[in-house]
């Protein structure tokens, strides 16, 4: 009579055979002929999907195997519920093992082993303390290194747009008080320059440059005003090339009037119009410079 063993299902016995080893299989075939009354003897549970691709027990082995190692190399999530410090070691261990594994790069071992590249820009100066705590921030949050990279060109985009539409908006500014100030730009110029100089310091006029064009053209005006009266005793003495007084004005007037061929006074001339214009811009220029 041949051996029984007492299957896993406990619903009867399986018949080993004779003389096909110490459990009575022929083990050279994988025990395939003893593998179906395996399953039966499971009940519902040999039913299962899983076990289809299955055929005999070197299959139900080698499956069993696989499975373990995947359960090895398995990411774990944690619950719901799970607690903070549960959930902050389950993060690290799936991060690890994604590193690990060459699905995410790996961290940078400290701060300064971050290899961020700068732009090749002529004149180009990095701000090594933004850099250094770039550095320290992104390590300390698990940035990895090509993530940092893109993010810090990001950010040297960004600062570069802004700077020029920062330009933008100051050429438009000064072309603005071009035509406001006409031929006493240079004037008002000097004379807001001298006035920061004054009531600022000597970096009045770097300060002012700084500062956001909408705000900088306010203090320039304010500025050229304050600082028109700083400018008369250079203006006496000749000493400011290319700012124009009160009294080269009224001469320019004068000149205008007093030449008979001058368009300003032929109303037929083709030019007469222009001269009319710039006569009004050379009054104006005078009234605003004290004349009367």
């Amino acid at each position: 009579m041949g051996e029984e063993v007492v299957t896993a299902g406990s619903q009867g016995t399986l018949p080993l055979g004779e003389g096909t080893g110490s459990a009575g299989i022929d083990w050279s075939k994988g025990g395939a002929e003893h593998f179906q009354g395996f399953k039966e003897s499971l009940g519902d549970l040999g039913k299962d999907k899983s076990l289809e691709p299955i055929k005999d027990f070197h299959g139900l082995t080698k499956s069993f195997i696989n499975s373990q190692k995947m359960i090895g190399g398995s990411i774990q999530l944690p619950a719901k519920d799970a607690k903070p410090e549960d959930r902050d070691r389950a993060v690290k261990d799936i991060l690890g093992k994604l590193r690990a594994n060459g699905v995410l790069e790996n961290v940078p071992e400290s701060p300064d082993k971050y290899d961020i590249k700068m732009p090749t820009i002529e004149g180009f100066k990095a701000n090594e303390p933004l850099v250094n705590s770039f550095k320290q921030t992104a390590h300390k949050l698990g940035v990895a290194p090509s993530v940092a990279q893109g993010l810090f060109d990001w950010y040297l985009n960004f600062q570069e747009e802004s700077d020029r539409q920062e330009q933008t908006a100051f050429e438009t500014m000064k072309q603005g008080m071009k035509k406001e100030f006409g031929g006493l730009y240079t004037r008002k110029m000097e004379a807001a320059r001298r006035a920061a100089a004054k009531y600022l310091g000597v970096d009045g006029d770097e300060i002012m440059s700084q500062l956001p064009p909408a705000i900088g053209k306010r203090l320039v005006m304010a500025f050229a005003e304050i600082g028109d009266p700083l400018l008369e005793d250079d203006l006496i003495t000749g000493g400011i090339p290319g700012v124009i007084t009160k009294e080269q004005v009224k001469g320019k007037i004068d000149a205008m009037m007093n030449d008979p061929k001058h368009p300003i006074n032929d109303i037929s001339h083709r030019q007469h119009k222009e001269a009319v214009e710039e006569y009004t811009q050379l009054q104006q220029q005078f009234i605003r410079l004290g004349g009367k």
